[in-house]
């Protein structure tokens, strides 16, 4: 199995579905609430092992995480890299879910903000190639520090820039893919979000960002991807009936993650990505809904 390590979060979701997302100071009525297992970290490191990766997550949690330890253990994630924060809760995010399946969200860092820089395996890239995927629910100089250990220790690092804040150049430079989504690459490039692909495109272009790659989700669109010395290359999404986009982003990470693990070109996993990302919207919850290797690469019939 490929190996992956994800230097992250680990949530508690606690999901609202109502028919419209509230406007400031409206309050709605939710016709369904569920509880599960969150967090950046957590979700992008389950994605990757339901796809068949060997996952070590580096994570901080409160005393109340038993039972969210528990279903990480069971989806085949190694947290044993994930240790308790004293005096904290595991984090929060609390999702609210419209008929459309578009969401917001508010997140409590709780424990994540605990995770330090002394937390991070000497080894972080324990083999040559070995993919390290990094999220900013965390400190940012945990994010420096993992992102610069694992270049130096020969990882392929990528990293996504989820919520959008500033990146040290001396960072991105080490970064291998970096995976923002519209928003967050236009933060990053201090310009206004485009509303259109081509608009997208353009965007990317102009980048001038010193990591080696750039993808670019764009969820129902598909995604953007950038390489040296080619043009943007769009990658469009099958047409799903969405359900619910919590996990999305996630489940594409986790995807990029798993197929660069196994050695697939960029373009190449960033089309299954998409796939997967695709495939996850159809279903409610995050981690709940995520593909299975066997769902998102079904085996062909064979002629008799």
């Amino acid at each position: 199995m490929p190996p992956i390590t994800v230097v992250g979060s680990v949530n508690r979701d606690l999901v609202l579905t109502v028919e419209e997302l509230p406007r400031p100071g409206e309050t709605v009525l939710a016709r369904d609430f569920v509880e599960g297992v969150g967090g950046k970290g957590a979700n992008q490191a389950v994605a990757a092992a339901r796809l068949g990766s060997s996952v070590r997550l580096v994570a901080r949690v409160g005393a109340d995480a038993d039972a969210i330890l528990r279903a990480l253990a069971a989806e085949g994630v190694d947290i044993e890299a994930v240790r308790p924060a004293p005096g904290a809760t595991t984090g929060i995010a609390s999702v609210v879910v419209d008929g459309a399946g578009e969401n917001t969200i508010v997140v409590n860092p709780g424990a994540n903000a605990a995770l330090s820089v002394a937390d991070l395996p000497a080894r972080l890239s324990r083999s040559a190639g070995e993919v390290v995927l990094v999220q900013h629910e965390i400190p940012a100089e945990v994010v420096a520090a993992a992102v610069l250990r694992a270049r130096e220790q020969d990882g392929t690092v990528v990293l996504n820039p989820a919520p959008a804040r500033p990146v040290a150049p001396e960072v991105l430079a080490a970064v291998d893919v970096l995976v923002p989504n519209l928003g967050e690459l236009a933060t990053l490039l201090g310009a206004e979000r485009p509303d259109t692909l081509d608009g997208a495109r353009a965007l990317l272009e102009r980048a001038a960002l010193p990591c080696r790659a750039v993808v670019v989700t764009l969820g129902a669109d598909g995604a953007l991807v950038k390489q040296p010395g080619r043009p943007a290359a769009h990658l469009p999404a099958p047409a799903v009936e969405a359900v619910d986009t919590v996990g999305a982003g996630d489940t594409f990470c986790g995807a990029l993650a798993d197929a660069l693990a196994r050695g697939t070109d960029l373009l190449t996993a960033a089309e299954r990505a998409v796939r997967a990302a695709s495939l996850a919207v159809t279903g409610r919850g995050a981690q709940s809904a995520m593909p299975s290797a066997a769902q998102l690469d079904p085996p062909r019939a064979t002629g008799s």
